[in-house]
């Protein structure tokens, strides 16, 4: 007996002691090699593959710095969150350096030093007990990379981290900052005009660039081409029509390697009567002749669109406006990377983008209409609650993205001449247009046919650019970074897109749905005891004529 004791303790103890080694070794193991599980559905709280790919192609070591105060507890937190992230990234790369600085330890000397470089202390409110009080703490992180220095001055959580982190490292590790820049000249959205609409466009780009590109404005009104400097030229809705010089400088400017972005509207409007007519730009044969074709008139979809506000007296309505196209996920491009994070985008007043079939070009559909969408020509009636036309109903394209290799629309045409736009009466001093004569052709060179690969986006609408929220700020973004940079911020930046909207359903469906939960529940409870009411009488009977036992009591 004392034996089986003895070798049952002894049985315990090796039992115990291996479970323990497991554990010491998973535990090295562990501390050797980054292992997390992301059970979300986009694996939006997992390190991108953007940001893998950065920091796996460091050529030099990077330096990260966190510059947090250990009290109060609320800020101790918030760093425990940055190590986290920290502690992935460093588990990708060996060149990156990763210190964690208390600035209680710093002297007044280097606090100093840390305030030349944009880190400051910052106040927060402490709750206590019975009082509120005010605390300067330190919540900033740097980056560095061989002397130069990006800086995050207040990180006050994580949601945007590794965005604003990978940011930083490809600011400081870029070698030459590419150039962004805006049509003018034609009406279109002045990205240095001082009104609160351009104003929050430029805001946006501006931090978005964080010195990963520059913003300039490009007029070509002179017949100068675009400058080389210029990677991305954006169209964004212009309400006059283009010269064909100024055509023809675009078209060169992609056939040598150029990124363009077209987002033309289909309409101009009459902002007090909301009386809509078709807008020229003379823009559609060339971006038909590229491979997409704008439809000359105005998209809506009877079943996803968004609403407008009323005002009527001191009453506010809000009304569905089917001209406000809403595409929803399942209408994005799942396949392209601008658009297949995004869970909805707004397009309002839209035309339809179809894309043609063009040797050596490949199209791809950004975003659609649901098969409720409605074409509509000719002059519009865009005042809410007026009655829409019946038209048939189908999927339309919205926006579309081409790649390859581009034939000039000009290959077979001569040089255009720069047109001189005014004359100007020496009498009254009035402006007239110039004539036919007046032009002279300052082009020098020759036309190049065919374009090395590069990539164009067309948009049927601009009007979603004074109207930004964060899905439609993310799309025009994910454009300018696909153009610009290629697919090295846009994964980051889908990461924090958290809309879930909820998926629209049919009248029949959502009065299904009612009915089963209202009616068809109870019918089942009702049908349950039937059937076990008819089993159990048929049991009683059985036990009654033959003596069957039977155990369903």
């Amino acid at each position: 007996m004392a034996d089986k004791r003895i070798r049952f303790g002894a049985n315990t103890t090796i039992f115990i002691v291996l479970i323990i080694g497991i554990l010491v070794l998973l535990n090295f193991l562990s501390s050797r090699r980054f292992v997390r599980f992301d059970l979300t559905e986009d694996k939006r709280y997992t390190v991108s593959k953007a940001t893998k790919d950065v920091i796996r192609n460091l050529d030099d070591i990077v330096t990260i710095t966190t510059y947090f105060s250990s009290e109060p507890a609320r800020v101790a937190q918030i760093h425990r969150g940055i190590r986290d992230v920290l502690d992935e990234y460093k588990a990708f790369s060996k060149r990156l350096q990763i210190d964690y600085v208390d600035p209680i330890d710093l002297n007044d000397g280097e606090k100093q030093e840390l305030r030349f470089k944009g880190i400051q202390e910052v106040q927060i409110n402490v709750p206590g007990k019975d009082k509120l009080e005010i605390a300067n703490v330190f919540m900033a992180i740097s980056v560095g990379y061989s002397g130069k220095e990006e800086v995050l001055p207040i990180v006050q959580s994580t949601a945007n981290l590794e965005y604003e982190l990978t940011s930083s490292i490809v600011k400081v590790t870029t070698k030459e900052a590419k150039t962004v820049g805006f049509l003018t000249g034609h009406d279109e959205y002045d990205i240095n005009a001082q009104d609160q609409r351009n104003q929050q466009l430029r805001q946006l780009l501006d931090k978005n660039a964080q010195g990963q590109y520059n913003i300039t404005t490009v007029d070509l009104q002179t017949g100068e081409p675009v400058d080389p400097s210029v990677t991305t030229l954006v169209v964004a809705g212009p309400k006059q029509v283009l010269t064909e010089r100024e055509k023809y400088e675009i078209d060169q400017f992609i056939m040598r390697g150029g990124r363009a972005i077209f987002l033309i509207d289909p309409i101009t409007m009459q902002a007090r009567t909301l009386q809509g007519a078709p807008l020229a730009t003379g823009l559609n044969d060339m971006l038909e002749h590229y491979g997409v074709k704008l439809g000359n008139n105005l998209v809506g979809d009877r079943r996803f669109h968004d609403t407008v506000q009323l005002q009527q007296g001191n009453m506010t309505f809000i009304q569905p406006y089917i001209y406000f196209v809403k595409v929803i996920k399942p209408n994005f491009s799942k396949e392209h990377t601008i658009t297949n994070q995004l869970e909805e985008l707004t397009l309002p007043w839209t035309s339809s983008v179809e894309i043609l079939t063009k040797e050596g070009v490949n199209g791809t559909s950004l975003a659609k209409t649901s098969e409720f969408g409605q074409s509509f020509q000719g002059v519009y009636n865009l005042m809410p609650g007026t009655p829409t036309p019946q038209t048939d109903l189908q999927v339309f394209s919205v926006a579309a993205a081409l790649e390859g290799k581009f034939k000039s629309f000009y290959a077979d045409k001569e040089i255009p001449s720069v047109e001189t736009t005014t004359n100007i009466d020496e009498e009254n001093g009035d402006e007239t247009p110039a004539e036919t004569e007046d032009t002279v052709n300052t082009a020098e060179g020759t036309t190049i046919t065919e374009s090395a690969e590069t990539q164009t986006i067309v948009v049927g609408t601009a009007q979603f650019l004074p109207q930004l929220n964060r899905n439609s700020a993310d799309f025009f973004l994910n454009c300018i970074d696909w153009l610009t940079l290629g697919d090295t911020l846009i994964g980051i930046r889908s990461h924090t897109i958290t809309d879930r909207p909820l998926v629209e359903t049919s009248e029949l469906a959502k009065n299904s749905i009612k009915y089963i939960c209202t009616i068809g529940i109870s019918l089942l409870v009702i049908l349950f005891g039937l059937i076990r009411y008819l089993i159990k009488g048929r049991v009683r009977r059985l036990v009654e004529t033959q003596g069957v036992p039977t155990a369903i009591e």
